[in-house]
């Protein structure tokens, strides 16, 4: 998620950037929803260490794009962190009813 500042999140159409790039930021935060358990959060997501390695990668490349777009009179920093397959996930496919941590 973008957020500007105590504000709360970033509304995507008032930042000087391009319509690919908010395109973009857009796809990420929809690839994130992806990664989530949404029967129970707190359970392992699906994503195995490749894909979490691919998202981490997509991640960095954008917020350098946002940073090169906004310019020298934007400040953005960098909160991600970064997404990894969760160490009980094959157990949790063995058995998702019954696991527990």
């Amino acid at each position: 998620m973008l957020w500007t500042g105590a504000e709360g999140p970033a509304d995507l159409d008032r930042l000087p950037i391009s319509p690919s790039l908010r395109a973009e930021l857009d796809g990420l935060a929809a690839q994130y929803d992806e990664s989530m358990n949404w029967d129970y959060p707190p359970d392992p997501g699906p994503w195995r260490e490749a894909r979490c390695a691919r998202f981490n990668a997509d991640v960095r490349a954008v917020l350098a794009r946002l940073r090169a777009e906004l310019g020298p009179g934007w400040e953005v920093e960098d909160r991600f962190l970064e997404q990894h397959e969760d160490p009980d996930l094959d157990r949790y496919l063995a058995d998702p009813k019954g696991f527990k941590r």
